[in-house]
């Protein structure tokens, strides 16, 4: 939710996150909400279910999976880039896949769904194989999802991974229309999806030169023997 600096919206998840025992979820659709406020009464434990002001993306989800605590919802297999989510920017994801998708660029798109307790084991998995992750969120960087991922490499210690978080910085964001704001912080579909392009360029060039050294260095062996 974005109206102005003291109706901000942008921080929720985030502060809500330090209280002990809470569950945070997000869902990507009214459908999703509706199943996430029956898990909510079943799950009998402080819950907080967080959706922004207006409606549904004119694109529908086709598939809703169950529900469960601490898991997050697999929405396409792809080797290039994972596309971690949360909320109503899983539809951007699906949007970027599709335009990452013509570009022969393979996203593994995953819908979060939880904030807290994270997924931790769905997302290390995607991340190890693909060696890059980008987070996608409306809400504050700090405390927020990508912090939750940048934590998760840390601590599992996972090696030569690229990161790249998109969300709102650490300012009091001024008023306008969620277009206008995304875009004005590089939050915007087109912007995402232009830097992973570019991304998985600069890594294929990168692995490139590295083999064409490592054959270099083959070959400069064998002349030896």
């Amino acid at each position: 939710m974005l109206t102005g600096e003291t109706h901000q919206g942008i921080f929720d998840l985030s502060f809500f996150k330090l209280i002990p025992n809470i569950t945070i979820m997000a869902p990507k659709d009214f459908k999703e909400l509706e199943d996430m406020m029956e898990f909510a009464i079943k799950l009998k434990s402080p819950v907080l279910i967080r959706y922004p002001r207006g409606g549904e993306a004119k694109e529908k989800f086709k598939t809703h999976f169950k529900i469960q605590l601490k898991r997050s919802e697999i929405l396409t297999i792809g080797n290039d880039v994972t596309i971690l989510a949360i909320g109503n920017q899983v539809r951007k994801a699906m949007n970027i896949y599709q335009k990452l998708k013509q570009a022969n660029i393979n996203a593994e798109v995953i819908n979060a769904r939880f904030l807290k307790p994270f997924d931790k084991y769905t997302v290390q998995k995607s991340i190890v194989k693909t060696k890059f992750v980008v987070t996608i969120e409306d809400n504050t960087l700090i405390g927020g999802l990508g912090t939750e991922v940048k934590s998760l490499i840390a601590e599992k210690k996972l090696q030569n991974i690229i990161v790249k978080s998109y969300g709102y910085p650490d300012v009091f964001v001024e008023h306008g229309s969620v277009k206008e704001l995304e875009k004005k912080y590089k939050i915007d579909e087109n912007t995402i999806c232009n830097d992973v392009k570019e991304t998985i360029k600069l890594k294929k060039k990168k692995k490139m030169n590295k083999n064409y050294k490592s054959s270099k260095i083959l070959s400069y062996s064998n002349k030896q023997q």
